[in-house]
């Protein structure tokens, strides 16, 4: 029993990271609920605020170096404020649904901020920059160097800034704020998608937020974020990584342009005019999140632009009007950090590989492209279920824009034409910026394709609604169907905890606690190299990001197992420097000169005539004792 209740609580420590994340999200909540107006979609609350925290704390950080510890409490203070101004007009914060939605979601909430990160990229660059933020209090640049763990420094800092301002209110830095933040922004995706749905029912949720109040409703729209959203991973969604909030400040962003269509097809310039100002808010955040999400944004504005323009009950001229709240605020954003990024992280000595660049053209894998194509579809066929929404969308958009029919095909043709362009977005990516290799393999294809994988989510929302609508034999099994919504999403994460504690996937606890062990024992002077020839190179990221270091040099798998690779990495250890042993090898033995056993990892020190063993942990038992 004590076993399984491992996987819920660890200590008193995830309290306050839960605590601080809840404080954090009401505190957003209630500013964005402000910022947005009375008539407004209340799911989006969270990310209006988040809208107005990241762009006051970037401006202040970057025109007057602020420190951001004055700008986070008076942001706090002002959110205070709000919260007593929110409960005074609309007599709480959060809705009925989005509240009964969170409580039925606590085992999975619990689970989460029990977890250590445990992925690559959150400790090659997403921990460590919410840690520099933590640590000095301001952006990186000439006057605010790095000299902690490596990351791209002039990546927007917009979700490194949640993390930070969680930090603050717990008191210490809160690692796992990613994956807490991104199951609260699935809940509020979820509740859109049910908004959404009653959009295709007949049965649209009311301004201020998503009617109904039913367990059964609430239940829905956390299926929605998570089980029945065909992007859905344990190892991105319960993660520091910013893929799950692109994905649901995309698809938000979707419906908001898609309300905004519709008001301005019934001739409501007032709502059209909020719905413009919300979506431009949440343009705010999207390029805040990741170098390539200006992409998005404008892919975003062009897709919902032909959808006006092909509507002919939308006035072009209306439409145009709307331009201006919808997209300066984005680019506004945009623009600031780019200021930042030109005039304070240019230099390439102190800042080298500073974010993702594309290659000179004549580097290009413009003769490629066939096979990138031909990969691209394969890893599609894989993961047919998002891919095969998507197609359909696909062929109702290119329907609605040879006959126009109405809503739907608005819809149809937001998600398609964004789908379809970040798709080319991304051949376009595989071509000018990643070397042959991983081009060849489109490396990371199904992960960038999460960025719009909740728009499958929304075009799937509204189908079911209007399914619902036409048989009214499914809607007289409503009450069967919710209680089993209920039932599923209660029980899944009690059921099946061990799936998404990603954390205790071995090697990663040994390779974290052994790193953890060696931050007070290990001078940051002391060089240190890692040998971890049957590995990946995580167990070296896992120790830079654990010792806060700049660099650790590794050998991995991936550098070759000959004796010459291992004489030449060997060749660098001079005297005084550690070597910590992960796993050995024949070669290794022979490039060090010692019998290291299998199933221990080593730390050795250099000295003149040789290595000398300082200490050693045994790999733990795999689980369930097996070999």
């Amino acid at each position: 029993m004590s076993g399984y209740l491992s996987y819920f609580f660890v200590g008193l420590q995830q309290v306050s990271a839960l605590g601080a994340v809840l404080v954090l999200w009401a505190a957003l909540s209630a500013l964005g609920g402000l910022l947005a107006g009375r008539q407004r979609m209340a799911e989006g609350d969270a990310l209006y605020g988040w809208a107005a925290a990241a762009f006051v704390l970037t401006a202040l950080g970057v025109v007057f170096s602020t420190p951001f510890t004055y700008v986070a409490w008076g942001l706090l203070a002002v959110a205070l404020a709000a919260i007593v101004v929110r409960v005074r007009r609309e007599g709480g914060i959060f809705s009925g649904p989005a509240i009964r939605a969170a409580l039925l979601a606590a085992p999975l909430l619990i689970i989460a901020s029990a977890l250590e990160p445990s992925q690559w990229d959150e400790f090659s660059h997403w921990l460590p920059a919410s840690r520099f933020l933590f640590q000095t209090d301001g952006f990186p640049g000439a006057g605010n160097p790095v000299t902690g763990t490596q990351m791209l420094y002039a990546y927007p800092y917009g979700w490194p800034l949640l993390t930070y301002m969680a930090s603050r209110i717990a008191g210490h830095f809160v690692e796992n704020a990613g994956a807490l933040l991104n199951l609260f922004l699935l809940l509020g995706f979820g509740l859109t998608a049910v908004r959404v749905a009653l959009s295709g029912a007949g049965r649209d949720g009311a301004a201020g937020g998503v009617t109904g109040g039913s367990w059964g409703l609430a239940a829905v729209a956390v299926l929605a974020g998570t089980l029945f959203n065909p992007t859905f991973s344990q190892k991105v969604v319960l993660t520091a990584y910013a893929d799950t909030p692109t994905a649901v400040v995309v698809a938000f962003g979707a419906v908001l342009g898609w309300r905004m269509l519709g008001a301005l097809a019934s001739g409501e310039a007032g709502p059209a005019r909020r719905l413009a100002w919300q979506f431009g808010l949440v343009m705010v955040v999207l390029v805040g999140i990741k170098q390539v999400n200006l992409t998005l944004f404008v892919i975003l504005v062009v897709a919902i632009g032909v959808a006006g323009l092909r509507d002919p009950a939308v006035p072009w001229r209306s439409l145009a009007k709307q331009l201006p709240a919808a997209i300066v605020p984005g680019l506004a954003a945009y623009g600031l950090w780019r200021y930042h990024v030109a005039t304070a992280l240019g230099d390439p000595v102190l800042f080298p590989a500073a974010e993702a660049t594309l290659m000179p053209y004549a580097n290009w894998n413009v003769g490629l492209v066939p096979q990138i194509l031909l990969q691209m579809l394969v890893v599609a066929s894989k993961k047919g279920v998002f891919f095969a929404v998507m197609a359909i969308a696909v062929v109702f958009a290119a329907r609605g824009l040879v006959r126009f029919r109405g809503p739907f095909d608005r819809l149809a043709i937001v998600v398609a034409g964004t789908f379809l362009g970040y798709n080319a977005f991304l051949l376009f990516v595989y071509v000018a910026s990643f070397a042959a290799v991983d081009a060849l393999r489109a490396v990371s294809y199904w992960r960038y394709n999460m960025h719009v994988g909740l728009l499958a989510g929304v075009f799937g929302a509204y189908a079911a609604g209007a399914t619902w609508r036409r048989f009214p034999r499914v809607r007289r099994r409503a009450g069967a169907l919710a209680g089993l919504a209920v039932v599923v999403v209660v029980g899944a994460p009690l059921a099946f905890p061990h799936k998404l504690r990603i954390d205790l996937e071995p090697p990663k606890p040994h390779f974290s606690a052994v790193a953890a062990s060696l931050a007070g024992t290990l001078s940051a002077e002391t060089p240190l190299f890692i040998l971890d020839p049957l590995g990946t190179g995580e167990s070296a990221v896992i120790t830079r990001y654990r010792l806060n270091r700049h660099a650790v040099p590794y050998f991995s798998a991936f550098h070759g197992n000959s004796a010459e690779a291992m004489d030449g990495f060997a060749s660098q250890l001079g005297p005084g420097a550690r070597l910590l042993v992960h796993s050995v090898t024949p070669p290794a033995r022979r490039a060090l000169s010692m019998e290291l056993e299998e199933g221990v990892s080593y730390l050795l020190a250099r000295e003149r005539t040789g290595w000398r063993i300082e200490r050693t942990w045994p790999h733990p038992a795999p689980p369930g004792g097996a070999k």
